[in-house]
């Protein structure tokens, strides 16, 4: 066993929690993990993990060797990456990020990443659950909201505002919105992964307030919501990122737009030990600029809209 496989997978088991999740981590078998910390456990003359059928923890010796196996780590991932700078970056990322978000957003800025970066091979799995990066070894997960309370590290890349949107067609049918309280009288669409679908958010006068809404159509995808308002079906609430493109094509309109919404979060989290890696650094910086850009993309689509009169 070479010394630095087996702090490699001694750091990846307690970050894990256990021997199966650090081998998927890994691309290793459970047989090779446990083979590679007893092995490392006889070379420092220590025991580092205590563990049963049923439990494990680290040792006080563990601890102590733990911190050092990350300074080590961490330092020779530094020196190769820093051998290699001038090969460019190489390497598979696994991402994680939610369906919509991913659909019309994540994977065109990946796809963009990986032609800067030849040798940059891009895993997306889009998915709305909050899957476990650890024990799915994602290297990084594109959040959006407020984070739960949890071990790993964030970046913030951005935030994200709420738009109220709809079809010209639907606008010359019902009129447009002049203020929240007005929406009761629209046909809304109603995404089902907001925390309260028939309330809509907004700051008026800078304090919170929730404008009760009702329509018959329900979805639990922003994507599928805003092709219902594109043809017509009524009001639609998501972030504006998601209508960029609709939005630059006129295809909808936003309304409401002198009410401001509460700022969703967009956030990269990763495990700590991971930041270290140039490509995981690489990519992270990218998905912010590429939000940055699409940001001012939809403030200028907004922009342009508002110069229409649809009242």
């Amino acid at each position: 066993m070479d010394h630095i496989d087996g702090m490699r997978t001694f750091v990846a088991v307690i970050e894990t929690g256990s021997f199966s999740a650090a081998a998927r981590r890994l691309g290793i078998s459970n047989k090779l993990v446990s083979k590679y910390i007893a092995t490392l456990e006889e070379s420092v003359g220590s025991t580092l993990l205590f563990r049963t059928t049923r439990a494990m923890s680290i040792s006080p010796e563990g601890k102590v060797y733990l911190e050092g196996c990350r300074r080590v780590l961490n330092e020779l991932d530094a020196l190769n990456a820093s051998l290699n700078a001038s090969k460019g970056l190489r390497g598979k990322l696994r991402v994680s990020a939610p369906v919509t978000f991913g659909e019309v957003f994540v994977a065109d800025a990946a796809m963009a990443f990986c032609e800067m970066h030849p040798e940059i091979e891009i895993d997306l799995v889009l998915s709305d659950t909050f899957e476990d990066i650890v024990e799915n070894g994602f290297d990084v997960a594109i959040r959006i909201g407020v984070l739960r309370d949890s071990t790993l590290r964030a970046r913030k890349l951005g935030s994200a505002d709420l738009a109220v949107v709809a079809s010209p067609a639907y606008l010359e049918k019902a009129g447009t919105p002049t203020h929240p309280d007005q929406l009761q009288n629209h046909t809304c669409i109603l995404d089902s992964n907001s925390e309260a679908p028939r309330r809509w958010p907004f700051l008026i006068d800078g304090a919170p307030t929730a404008a009760v809404v009702d329509g018959k159509f329900v979805c639990n995808s922003a994507s599928a919501c805003l092709g219902v308002a594109r043809k017509g079906g009524g009001l639609a609430m998501l972030p504006d990122l998601f209508a960029q493109q609709e939005l630059a094509e006129g295809a909808v309109i936003r309304v409401l737009q002198e009410f401001t919404t509460p700022p969703i979060p967009l956030q990269a989290v990763y495990l700590a030990s991971a930041f270290e890696r140039p490509k995981l650094t690489a990519f992270v910086d990218h998905m912010k600029d590429a939000i940055a850009l699409g940001k001012a993309s939809c403030d200028a689509s907004a922009t342009s809209a508002q110069l229409q009169d649809w009242v």
